[in-house]
């Protein structure tokens, strides 16, 4: 058995779409998404409704971060706490400004850094104009407890900050060097 934490984004439709036509024992994958926003599933903004498109026909079992919507983080933490733990692979993007899954700058990022739960809610500032919504996202401390870490990206300004990044680790501007800090993980990097 298998259980996935994958990004949203543009950057792995590509790769979803090659992985979900692998021959696989699907019916032993569980995969959720790493973060999401507070929309509904049918929402273009909804990681889980893009998990769904391209992994639904599998017979993967596709587990929500939020319920259409509406969740809180404590509801959240109690999906995640009757999963198995921790977390074969989580699988990461990085964002132009450092982020990583929903971990932005903000009110909420020192919280982020430091909670000891799985999930946690966290509302950018200022928000993405490409998805202005708060969202629910796992913790850096569930990131790091994971079996695999796995980042892609692509384009040559996330390279040098994701790079930036992981030169300052724990000490980094970008919430992806902190988040990562010193765990292992395998890094893939596209020019285009």
């Amino acid at each position: 058995t298998a259980v996935l934490a994958f990004p949203g984004g543009s950057t792995p439709a590509p790769a979803f779409e090659l992985l979900a036509k692998r021959p696989l024992d699907w019916a032993k994958v569980t995969i959720l998404p790493g973060d999401d926003r507070l929309v509904d599933h049918d929402d273009p903004l909804s990681n889980f409704g893009m998990l769904s498109r391209y992994f639904g026909a599998t017979g993967a079992k596709l587990v929500p971060m939020v319920d259409d919507g509406e969740t809180t983080a404590a509801h959240a933490n109690l999906r995640l706490g009757a999963m198995p733990w921790p977390l074969d692979l989580v699988w990461l993007g990085v964002g132009g400004d450092g982020h990583t899954a929903s971990i932005f700058p903000g009110p909420d990022y020192r919280e982020a850094l430091i909670t000891d739960e799985r999930a946690l809610k966290v509302t950018p500032d200022p928000l993405p104009p490409e998805a202005p919504v708060p969202r629910i996202t796992l913790s850096p401390a569930a990131i790091r407890s994971a079996r695999h870490r796995m980042l892609s990206l692509r384009g040559a300004d996330k390279r040098d900050v994701l790079l930036e990044a992981l030169s300052d680790g724990n000490r980094s501007r970008f919430p992806v060097g902190v988040v990562i800090g010193s765990a292992p993980a395998e890094f893939y990097w596209s020019p285009a």
